[in-house]
């Protein structure tokens, strides 16, 4: 089997979503099918590039991809998969390997990506390649409530303000999605503030609500950032919020749980492989 990796930027999106929706299909995490539409917004909210990002070929159909977010020197793999058919051929070990050796002649320091701790599949996969966990990453739940409570110096600030806030914490010590680098990419986000804590959130009209960065130059400070996310959760207590698995686990004994959130049962692994 003759294989070879073509640019993301040569396949119309509407043929990218369809082998998006193949490779995704059955999903221990559940997927619904996207459109174009709908892959360009996953693809420009995950900082995919498509100039590094690459599809596969093989045998005159394109089985496989790997979109690639690029952030400084370190190179991270937004979304990897290969359409059931070519599963066990040696496809996804080949993209993977050929996605490395891209961005180590690039000059990049490390790769980085999550993986469900429970596709064991896809975990070993990355191991043999050389990655190591840096960090579980589990998902938390919070049912709505009826007490409409807030504090009174929340305010309402822009996503720029909150991309412009540093914190001790940065990517890729924590996973890009909760980083500062990715809420200027979200659709219909929202931050707050208060004590210099920031709370980044999805749509609040649309249920779940979800937390998508907590940012602060005292991020590591936990109960200024729980307040935060209690203020937040308490200004709309009537609908549920939704933490996904990218959020480092100490987040969860320390905020989450402490604000009545519930784990959920899936969580990822944060990985890396350097490079040099």
């Amino acid at each position: 089997m003759n294989l070879e990796l073509l640019p993301a930027h040569e396949i119309p999106l509407a043929e990218q979503a369809s082998i998006f929706n193949r490779s995704f299909a059955g999903y221990l995490a559940g997927w619904s099918d996207l459109d174009a539409a709908a892959l360009a917004r996953f693809i420009c909210a995950q900082g995919a590039d498509l100039c590094y990002s690459r599809f596969l070929k093989a045998d005159g159909g394109l089985p496989g991809f790997g979109y690639v977010n690029r952030t400084g020197y370190v190179t991270r793999i937004a979304g990897m998969g290969v359409v059931p058919d070519f599963r066990g051929t040696g496809a996804a070990a080949f993209l993977l390997s050929t996605l490395i050796d891209e961005a180590k002649t690039r000059g990049d320091e490390a790769v980085v990506l999550e993986v469900f701790e429970q596709n064991l599949t896809a975990l070993n996969l990355y191991r043999r390649h050389g990655f190591r966990e840096l960090m579980r990453l589990p998902g938390w739940r919070r049912a709505p409530t009826e007490d409409n409570q807030t504090a009174d110096n929340l305010e309402e600030i822009s996503l720029l303000s909150a991309n412009q806030m540093q914190s001790p914490s940065e990517f890729p010590q924590i996973p890009w999605q909760v980083s500062r680098h990715s809420v200027t990419k979200l659709a219909n986000a929202r931050a707050y503030k208060i004590d210099n804590v920031c709370v980044v959130i999805g749509n609040p009209d649309v249920s779940p609500i979800r937390l998508h960065a907590l940012l602060s130059p005292d991020i590591d400070i936990a109960d200024r950032v729980r307040k935060a996310v209690a203020a937040v959760t308490g200004k709309f207590s009537r609908s549920e919020f939704f933490a996904p698995p990218i959020f480092p686990e100490r987040f969860g004994t320390d905020i989450f749980q402490p604000l009545g959130f519930v784990r959920e049962k899936l969580n990822q692994f944060l990985m890396r492989r350097d490079l040099h």
